[in-house]
């Protein structure tokens, strides 16, 4: 194998996900490289800034998927690649590995040229291509996600009180998880970031309507939260009126990616929980189907006996909860390393945890439920995250 290893990854628009993550992964294990980070697009000749990448890389890595092998300018790159590796004094650079992202028709320059089938076993699929793309013997089935320089959670208030509704948020700290389950399942590396230890509740929600004269939620009459459930979770939001929310609140919504560590993992035994509380379902610490309740309850019913291992409460159940990532189903195959955000476009948007009227299996850490971002819902809440400040930031 050579022994000089910088890569080049050059991909389609639609997997510039899979590109990032594949790109960070390689350098965790201490590769040097870049990928393409404009994308290749159909009918787009190849960029100066492409061509130099092709020139200066020891390993090409074209990614393959319907979208990709269709493009007139995955041809030209593979064309331009193959041209270079003949020139004699490149001495066979840039050496072509091909990564199959979604199965596809080969192109036919690339017929018996060494290549990667990822669909479906990105884990596997990592671990050939580093031992046989680029001599790196490797025994682990999910690679170790360098660290970036954060401050130290240590240094970090475990809790804080929000200063404009005056709700505790729960310290995440800075580290990985294995995020999603199956196949799918992966490390991720997040940012310390704070979230909100109970779902916003009617009470804290009438603060913003009355502070910004917005609308309330329609099942309000005239306004009025209905009584009794003061402290029940808000629902009836839309995710748009959520952002409103955050943004008068000074915070934002957790990601995908976030909201799962904050509800399944357990930092002490790094273990991945099925539940919050642990991996067998207990009607005794959440509110679902199989409670027979048929409404909300107050948040914190449940808890402590129903909080995630860093003490965050109604992760399972009572109401479904908005995320900030647009929805993908195969986004946890394809997602960044390193603090993911979702998607760029989609559809709908990702709620999490299950709720009152969904049953047991929906209130899994890892279900995920899509809808529309403008339309709200007598299941739907959420909650508050921030992202954490540098250490001695902290008032």
């Amino acid at each position: 194998m050579a022994q000089s290893s910088r890569f080049f990854i050059t991909h389609a628009s639609q997997d510039v996900d899979f590109a990032r993550r594949l790109c960070d992964d390689l350098r965790a294990y201490g590769l040097e490289g870049s990928f393409d980070e404009y994308s290749i697009e159909s009918g787009t000749d190849i960029t100066g800034k492409i061509a130099r990448g092709l020139e200066e890389c020891d390993v090409y890595v074209p990614l393959l998927s319907p979208v990709a092998v269709v493009s007139e300018s995955c041809e030209l790159e593979i064309s331009q690649a193959i041209h270079l590796s003949l020139q004699p004094e490149r001495k066979g650079r840039p050496r072509i590995v091909a990564v199959v992202v979604k199965q596809c028709r080969l192109p036919s320059l690339l017929r018996g040229t060494l290549g990667f089938n990822f669909e479906g076993r990105y884990a596997d699929a990592l671990r050939q291509l580093l031992a046989q793309g680029f001599g790196v013997p490797v025994g682990l089935a999910v690679p170790p996600v360098a660290a970036p320089t954060l401050p130290e959670t240590a240094a970090l208030p475990r809790s804080i009180t929000d200063a404009k509704d005056g709700k505790e948020m729960i310290l995440i700290p800075a580290g990985e998880f294995v995020i999603g389950e199956g196949k799918t399942a992966h490390r991720v590396y997040l940012d310390a970031f704070y979230i909100d230890r109970y779902p916003v509740t009617n009470v804290e929600y009438r603060n913003f309507v009355d502070a910004m004269k917005y609308t309330p939620p329609i099942h309000w009459i005239r306004g009025i939260i209905p009584r009794g459930r003061e402290l029940h979770p808000v629902v009836n939001v839309s995710w748009n009126d959520v952002m409103v929310y955050a943004q008068w609140v000074g915070g934002r919504l957790p990601t995908e990616a976030e909201w799962e560590k904050a509800a399944s993992w357990d930092e002490a035994n790094k273990t991945k929980r099925a539940y919050p509380w642990g991996d067998e379902f207990d009607v005794r610490k959440c509110n679902t189907v199989e409670s027979q309740i048929g409404v909300t309850t107050s948040v914190g019913k449940y808890s402590p006996r129903g909080d995630s291992a860093y003490g965050v409460a109604d992760m399972a159940g009572n109401v479904w909860e908005w995320c900030s990532d647009w929805y993908s189903d195969s986004y946890y195959e394809n997602a960044p390393a390193r603090n993911p955000q979702g998607p760029t476009i989609g559809k709908f948007r990702v709620l999490r945890g299950g709720s009152w009227n969904f049953t047991s299996g929906d209130a899994r850490c890892t279900s995920r439920l899509n809808h529309y971002q403008r339309f709200s819902y007598n299941f739907a809440g959420f909650r508050i995250a921030r992202s954490a400040p540098a250490v001695g930031s902290v008032s």
